[in-house]
């Protein structure tokens, strides 16, 4: 993605330039500017339009930042990998929470059951959450 498609996705969702630019608080002819590359958005300016565009604004602002800033590509395209990578790995963790958190509570308590627990630790009450206490 490039700065006149972020333009774009942002207009799409706002309805015109002029609505994009006075949610920034701009005329709309800085959006012009931007969009010929008279002028550069800075950062903040990036992730606003990125959030008017409903668009993850970290990586939009990376990507964008990485062919705004040609002198500095490798260290934002280094970045978005890394969101990305992160990104992944985030699903991974919530999607196996899911696949915990469907298992039968009858078979979680029953397994509570047969834990060890040193001697001294019982559970609590459900007053405290249900969390471990020790004696």
């Amino acid at each position: 993605m490039d700065i006149a498609e972020l333009l774009d996705a942002a207009k799409r969702k706002e309805g015109s330039n002029t609505a994009v630019a006075e949610k920034l608080g701009y005329h709309y002819t800085k959006l012009s500017h931007w969009r010929s590359g008279r002028y550069k958005p800075d950062a903040t300016e990036i992730m606003m339009l990125a959030e008017m565009a409903g668009l993850p604004a970290l990586e939009t602002l990376a990507e964008i930042e990485s062919q705004l800033d040609t002198d500095r590509a490798s260290v934002w395209k280094r970045a978005l990998g890394n969101l990305r990578a992160a990104g992944i790995a985030a699903g991974v963790v919530i999607g196996t929470t899911g696949v915990v958190a469907s298992v039968a509570p009858q078979k979680v308590q029953a397994a509570e059951h047969e834990v060890a627990r040193p001697a001294g630790i019982e559970p609590a009450t459900p007053a405290f959450g249900g969390q471990y206490s020790i004696h």
